[in-house]
C-alpha cells in the first residue's frame, strides 16, 4: 500500500494585530508581519493603540488585597501593557510598572507607548544595554517622534546601535528611513542612516514603490526624484499608472521639477522634446484632480510659456485647467498673439476673455463676428466691447436674421436681447424658417419680448422639431386651458409634460388623467399612472383587467398590473397569472412576484367570475411555482446582504 503524500506545512496564523501579539508577550520579530518599512509602522501604530485603549479603560485605583495595598492595574498581568504610575503617598517613587527586568515585548509597548514617558524609559535602557538589538526599527521611529525629549533621547541611542549593526541589518533600514523622511522630525533620520549606507539603495526605493500602501509609494517617488532613479517620462508614466490619486499627483509633481533640471542642464534635450511626455500627459489623463496637480506644478517650475499656456486653455479637457491656464496667461504673458485661438476656444470662458481684448488690441472690427455665439456672456461681452467702441449690435443682428441663409439660432436670441420697434414681425417670420432650432430660437424670443399671440403656444405644441415644441410648452405652463389643448396634440412627448404640468401645478383631479392610461405613447402612459396612484381602487376590475391583457402594449401591461393591485387579491392574481409569461423579462418576473404574493394572501379557492379561469391558470403553472417561490426567497436573501 503506497503511504499517503505529506500534508503542506501550515502557514502562520495572523489573527491578531501586531499590538496585540505584543501584549501576549510576543518578541518583536514575532510580533512584526514581516521586515518591510510598512510592517515597522504597522507595529508601531498598531502597539500605540493597543497601550493607549488599554490604558484609557483601565482604573489606575488603589485595591486592598490581605495585609497590603496595590494599583489596581499591578493586579491584571496578562494583557497589560507598561504604564507609569505616579509617586504614591507612601513615598514610592513615580516609574514604570514593568518586569524587573523589562521583557523584550514590554521594552517594544514602551517604545511605541501612547505615554511618552515610557517611550523615554524605555530608549533610557541603552545606558546598561538592556535594549535589545531587534528594537532598531522601533528606535529609528523614535528618532522621528513628535516630542521633542524622545526625539532627543532615540538619536545617540541610533548611532550607538548603528556603530555596532552590520551592513546588511544597515542597509535593511533605509526603506523606513526613506519612509521617515516624509514626517515632521524625519530628515535627521534618513540622513543618519543614508550616510551608512552611502546613499539611496535603488533596492530600498523598489521596495517601497512596490507596497500596497499609499504613503510608502509616495515616500518611493521622493527617493527615486533624489536618486536619480527616475526620468520625466517615467514619473509620467506612473502618475498615470497610479491608482491612488495623491501618490499620482506626487509622481507628476516630481516629473515636473525632473523636467525642469533636465532643461537646465548643460547640454540638456531641447524645450520641445523635454515638454511632450508634459503634453502627452495633459491630452491623455481622465482625473481631473492629477491634471491639475500636473498643471500647476509644470507652472511653479517655470516649464510653460505663453504658447503652452494658449495651447492648453483651448484644448485641454478639463475646465478648471482650461481656466487655471488662462488665468496664468493673462496675468503674466501679452495674449494678444493668440487672441485667434483663444477667440475660437471650445470653453466660454476662453472665448469671452479673448473678445474683451480684441478691442484694447485694435480689433475692433471683428467683435461683429462674436455677436451671435452660442454663449450668451460671450454674445454680451461683444455688444459692450462693440458699443464702447461707438458700434451698434442692433443692425448686425436684424441683417443677419433678415437673411434666411446666414441666420442662425444665437443671432435670433441676440436680436431679442438687443430688441428694436420692429423686431417682433421679423421673429415671426422666422417662425416658419425650415430649420428646427431657428424656429424654436424665434418661439422663444417672442415669448421674451411679449409678442406670442395666445393661440399660437398650442400650434406650436404640433410642431415636427422637438425644440419648438418644448419651448411651446414653456410658454403655457401657467395657462391650463392651453395645456388641455396641448392634450390632444399627436405628440407624446408634449402630451405627456402638458398632463405632468396639469397634475403638479394645476391640481388635476385623477379622473381626466384614467383615459391617458391607454395612450398608445409609453411616456404618457406613465405620467397617467402616477396622477391615477392610489385612487386605482375606484377604477372598474374589468377595465384594469384589460389594461394588464396579454396582447396590450408592454407600458399598459406594466401599468394595469401595477394598478390592479390596488384592487382584491383575486383580481391581482389573474392579472399576475395571465402575466406570468410575458415576452418582457422585467414585467414576466414582476407578474410572478405578485402572483406568489396574493396566492400566500388568499386562504381559500377563489369564486366569482373569474374562478375558473384563475383554478385554470393556477394549475398550468403548478410545476413552476416552487420555482418562483425559491427566486423570490434568492432576491430576498440578495437584497438582505445589500
Amino acid at each position: 500500500m503506497t503511504p499517503p503524500e505529506p500534508l503542506p506545512p501550515l502557514l502562520p496564523t495572523r489573527h491578531r494585530s501586531p499590538g496585540e501579539r505584543l501584549l501576549h508577550g510576543k518578541g518583536i520579530a514575532a510580533a512584526a508581519d514581516g521586515v518591510r518599512a510598512e510592517d515597522w509602522t504597522g507595529l508601531d501604530q498598531s502597539a500605540h493603540l493597543a497601550t493607549w485603549w488599554t490604558g484609557s479603560a483601565r482604573s489606575s485605583g488603589r485595591v486592598r488585597v490581605g495585609f497590603h495595598w496595590f494599583d489596581s492595574r499591578e493586579l491584571d498581568a496578562h494583557g497589560a501593557p507598561p504604564h507609569w504610575h505616579e509617586a504614591g503617598p507612601d513615598g514610592r517613587p513615580a516609574g514604570v510598572a514593568w518586569s524587573r527586568p523589562p521583557t523584550e515585548s514590554e521594552i517594544a509597548l514602551a517604545l511605541c507607548h501612547d505615554d511618552p514617558r515610557l517611550r523615554a524609559a524605555a530608549l533610557r535602557l541603552s545606558a546598561d544595554g538592556t535594549l535589545p538589538a531587534a528594537a532598531l526599527p522601533l528606535v529609528l521611529l523614535r528618532c522621528a517622534d513628535t516630542d521633542g525629549t524622545v526625539r532627543g533621547l532615540a538619536r545617540p541611542v541610533l548611532g550607538g546601535m548603528l556603530d555596532t549593526a552590520g551592513d546588511a541589518t544597515v542597509r535593511a533600514l533605509a526603506p523606513l528611513a526613506l519612509l521617515l523622511d516624509l514626517r515632521r522630525h524625519g530628515g535627521w533620520a534618513r540622513e543618519a542612516v543614508l550616510a551608512r549606507t552611502g546613499g539611496i539603495p535603488a533596492d530600498a526605493v523598489a521596495e517601497l514603490l512596490a507596497s500596497r500602501r499609499p504613503e510608502c509609494r509616495t515616500a518611493g517617488v521622493r527617493a527615486a526624484e533624489s536618486a536619480g532613479l527616475l526620468d520625466a517620462a517615467a514619473a509620467y508614466a506612473m502618475a498615470e499608472s497610479e491608482a491612488d490619486v495623491s501618490v499620482a499627483g506626487h509622481a507628476a509633481r516630481a516629473a515636473a521639477r525632473l523636467t525642469r533640471r533636465a532643461l537646465d542642464a548643460p547640454g540638456g534635450p531641447t524645450r520641445a522634446a523635454a515638454l511632450a511626455p508634459f503634453h502627452a500627459f495633459m491630452a491623455a489623463r481622465r482625473d481631473p484632480d492629477l491634471g491639475w496637480a500636473a498643471l500647476t506644478a509644470a507652472h511653479a517650475s517655470g516649464l510653460l510659456r505663453a504658447e503652452d499656456l494658449a495651447r492648453l486653455a483651448v484644448g485641454h479637457p478639463e475646465p478648471r485647467a482650461r481656466r487655471h491656464a488662462l488665468g496664468t496667461l493673462l496675468a503674466e504673458h501679452d495674449p494678444t498673439p493668440y487672441l485667434d485661438a483663444l477667440a475660437d476656444a471650445r470653453d466660454a470662458a476662453v472665448r469671452r476673455a479673448a473678445v474683451a481684448r480684441l478691442r484694447s488690441a485694435g480689433r475692433a472690427g471683428e467683435l461683429t463676428r462674436h455677436l451671435a455665439d452660442a454663449n450668451a456672456s460671450v454674445r454680451a461681452v461683444a455688444r459692450r466691447e462693440l458699443e464702447a467702441d461707438g458700434g451698434d449690435a442692433h443692425p448686425v443682428y436684424r441683417a443677419l436674421c433678415a437673411d434666411p441663409a446666414a441666420v442662425t439660432p444665437a443671432a435670433v436670441t441676440g436680436l431679442a436681447e438687443r430688441p428694436g420697434p420692429g423686431d417682433p414681425a421679423l421673429l415671426h417670420a422666422l417662425t416658419c424658417h425650415p430649420r428646427g432650432p431657428v424656429r424654436a430660437r424665434a418661439v422663444g424670443a417672442l415669448r421674451m419680448l411679449g409678442a406670442l399671440p395666445g393661440g399660437a403656444p398650442v400650434a406650436f405644441a404640433d410642431d415636427p422639431d422637438r425644440a419648438v415644441r418644448h419651448t411651446a410648452l414653456r410658454a403655457v405652463r401657467r395657462l391650463p386651458d392651453a395645456l388641455r389643448a396641448c392634450l390632444a396634440t399627436a405628440h407624446g412627448d408634449v402630451r405627456a409634460a402638458a398632463l405632468d404640468l396639469l397634475a403638479s401645478r394645476h391640481g388635476l383631479d385623477w379622473r381626466e388623467a384614467v383615459p391617458f392610461l391607454e395612450d398608445p405613447d409609453p411616456r404618457v402612459t406613465r405620467v397617467a399612472r402616477r396622477v391615477v396612484g392610489w385612487n386605482a381602487s375606484e377604477l372598474p376590475l374589468p377595465f384594469l383587467l384589460g389594461l394588464a391583457a396579454p396582447g396590450r402594449p408592454l407600458a399598459q401591461r406594466a401599468v394595469g398590473l401595477a394598478l390592479v393591485g390596488h384592487h382584491d387579491d383575486a383580481g391581482a392574481l389573474l392579472a399576475a397569472l395571465r402575466l406570468a409569461d410575458d415576452t418582457d423579462p422585467a414585467l414576466r418576473g414582476e407578474a410572478r412576484l405578485r402572483a406568489v404574493r396574493a396566492l400566500r394572501r388568499l386562504d381559500e379557492e377563489v369564486g366569482g367570475p373569474h374562478g375558473e379561469e384563475i383554478r385554470r391558470l393556477v394549475e398550468r403553472h403548478a410545476a413552476a411555482l416552487p420555482l418562483w417561490y425559491e427566486e423570490i426567497r434568492r432576491r430576498n436573501r440578495a437584497a438582505r446582504r445589500r
